[in-house]
Parts: structure tokens; sequence; C-alpha cells
């Protein structure tokens, strides 16, 4: 009898929670939404900063190689649900955090949970997202680190490091030091060369593709799942089911490649 004297205190509480709440938003939970996408640019000087961090993106990532080396180039695409009343205004409540200070340019998603934002944890699939491209010179080292978030880095040579949580990442002709931890999600490159490499992934696979003249020392290892070659002729192979050592041309690079759940295949492109 005491538990259902309680049951029903707490849904008195919530129903009169939920009122309050929609009196608050003036009913805007039951509104239309329509999707909203504004774009958004910056630009950087190159020579103040050594390093690119991008903390947290709440939306996909793509950094590719800047045509002029002198700038850093970041182009932001938002898209948001919206009431047919806000479709003729600028976005509210997004914010890209910039850090210029110091050698080390960051930049983070700001979402402000203000009153005209409030729906968002309500509708879920109406949420905010917001995809970057970002033009990199070569000498700017990258940092990432993020959630739920598709990385994609195409024909750049810069040193890389990657620490993702529900993801995935694809690297294609990145020449640089690449280092990238992945806990639930896949790694899948495409190299001709690289001056060293370090995937671990927890809850995945990787894959990589090599081209004719890549050279490295190799050392891969799966937890619960399998190590796949084809098309290459490694030379001082030592193996088992669930590690592979060998070496691949004159051995220039160390190259390491560990999944706990996953397998990993290495192919020739």
């Amino acid at each position: 009898m005491e538990n259902k004297k309680r049951l029903i205190v707490w849904v008195l509480l919530l129903a009169l929670t939920s009122v309050v709440l929609i009196s608050f938003q003036g009913c805007s939970l039951f509104k239309k939404k329509y999707e909203k996408t504004e774009s958004r640019e910056y630009k950087f000087k190159a020579s103040n900063f050594q390093k690119l961090i991008v903390d947290n993106p709440n939306g996909d990532l793509k950094i590719r190689k800047s045509d002029n080396d002198s700038l850093i180039t970041v182009k932001a695409e938002i898209t948001k649900f919206v009431t047919k009343k806000e479709l003729d205004e600028p976005l509210k409540g997004i914010n890209i955090d910039i850090d210029s200070t110091g050698n080390t340019l960051r930049l983070a998603d700001v979402l402000n949970k203000d009153r005209s934002d409030f729906h968002i944890q309500f509708n879920m699939h109406h949420s905010t997202q917001i995809n970057y491209v970002i033009y990199v010179p070569a000498e700017i080292s990258i940092e990432i680190e993020g959630t739920n978030n598709i990385v994609d880095m195409k024909d750049i040579n810069n040193d890389v490091k990657v620490d993702m949580t529900n993801g995935d990442i694809k690297l294609n002709n990145v020449y640089g030091k690449i280092n990238v931890e992945m806990t639930n999600g896949d790694i899948s490159a495409k190299l001709d060369s690289t001056k060293s490499l370090d995937f671990e992934t927890t809850n995945g696979n990787i894959k990589l593709e090599v081209g004719e003249n890549f050279s490295g020392v190799f050392d891969a290892k799966t937890t619960n799942g399998h190590i796949k070659r084809r098309n290459l002729n490694f030379g001082g192979i030592d193996e088992d089911k669930k590690e592979f050592r060998g070496t691949l041309g004159n051995g220039d690079a160390k190259v390491k490649l560990q999944t706990t759940n996953g397998e990993i295949k290495i192919n020739k492109d």
C-alpha cells in the first residue's frame, strides 16, 4: 500500500513538471520543426600556430590540405531544427568557441541550453549538428578529441593524434606521424608511406591498405579476432593466430596495429 502511494505521488509530480515545462516553452515541444542550415567560415594566420586542437565536435570532421600555406581555414556547416518563425532568423544558441591565444588554435562547439533551445533535450532526432571542413598547412600538428563522430583526413602531411569514442576514422594519404586511439569504432587507412603509425581500438576493426613502396616494421595484435594479409611480401615474419610481426621494404617506420575485439586486415592498395 505504501509503495502504491509513493508511485501515485511520483506520477503526479511528473505530470505537474511536464505541464510547467510545456507552459514555460509556449508549447514549443509540439510545434513542427524545420531543418535549417547555416554556414560560417573563419581564417587564421598559420604562422601564429604550431598545433590545431578540435575538441569534441558535435558532428563530422574533414581535414584537408590548405591551398594557402599561410592560412588555416575553418568551414562550419550548422544544422538545426527550428520552428517556422525561426527559419528567417539567424540560428540561436550555437557558438563555436575559438581560442587563438598562444601557439595552439583550439576549436570547440558550444550548444547553449537556454529557453529557446530547451526542446533539444526532449527531441533527440531534432538535435543540432555542426560539420567541419578544416584546411591546414603541413607544418601544423593536429589533435582531435571526440565522441560519436566520423573523422576523414585526406592528402595531408601533418602529425596527427586522435582520441575518439563511438565513431570511425578514415585516413587517405596522411604522411606524418599518426596516433589513433578508439573505443567502439573502426579505423581504415590508405597510405603510401608514413613516419610512424600507431592504431589502437577496443571494439572495432582495423583496415590498412599500403602502396607499392610502403616501408615499415609491423607489429599487429588482436585479442578476439583474426589478422589477415593479402598481396604483400613481408620479411622476418613471426606470427600466430592472434599476433603478427614482419617487415616491408627497408622497415623505415614503426607500424603498430592493435584491437581487442575485431579484425586486422593488411592489404596492398
